[in-house]
């Protein structure tokens, strides 16, 4: 009886072996343990994370005058990329703090972001699918302030909130293919 149990798992193994066999991971960390640059490749796709310290983020967006990278232990600065063949996604983010206020921050990523389309500027979450000009915001009370441009497949969004006496505002570039 148990052998019956066993041919069905037994089958999947064998029929999973060939996949497990390409698979491979490559992990390097920094000097305090954590990961820094993790590679999964498998035969449908490959996943890529960056979070060196070397290596900014790619966000395609200047970074204000001033500003410092916030580094800690629950989040990282990183670029993450998902390519499945024939969908994906990379994501670019990076996290800073500066003495200047937010008004301040807000001016300036607006005139950053005017490159990549017509910018638009949410209290709440920005909504980037289907739109033709700009992003649509879904309202939201809060202190933080989202600007984004770009389209669908391509965007760039910045949030910033009040830190301190300053602020604190996180770069993020969003591309996806299907």
């Amino acid at each position: 009886m148990q052998s019956r149990a066993l041919r069905p798992a037994l089958f999947v193994l064998l029929g999973l072996a060939p996949l497990a066999a390409g698979c491979g991971i490559s992990v390097d960390k920094d000097d305090n343990g954590r990961n820094k640059k993790v590679s999964i490749s498998t035969p449908v796709g490959k996943l890529q994370v960056n979070a060196s310290a070397d290596t900014p983020p790619d966000t395609g967006l200047a970074v204000h005058s001033g500003a410092q990278a916030i580094k800690d232990d629950e989040h990282d600065n990183a670029n993450v990329n998902i390519d499945g063949g024939f969908f994906g996604v990379k994501v670019a983010v990076a996290r800073y703090e500066d003495r200047a206020g937010t008004q301040a921050i807000i001016d300036y990523y607006k005139k950053e972001l005017a490159q990549y389309g017509a910018v638009s500027e949410c209290r709440g979450n920005l909504d980037f699918k289907d739109s033709l000009s700009a992003p649509r915001c879904k309202e939201r009370s809060r202190d933080e302030v989202q600007l984004g441009a770009g389209r669908e497949h391509d965007n760039h969004i910045v949030s910033v909130k009040p830190r301190g006496d300053g602020s604190e505002f996180t770069l993020i570039h969003v591309q996806t293919k299907s």
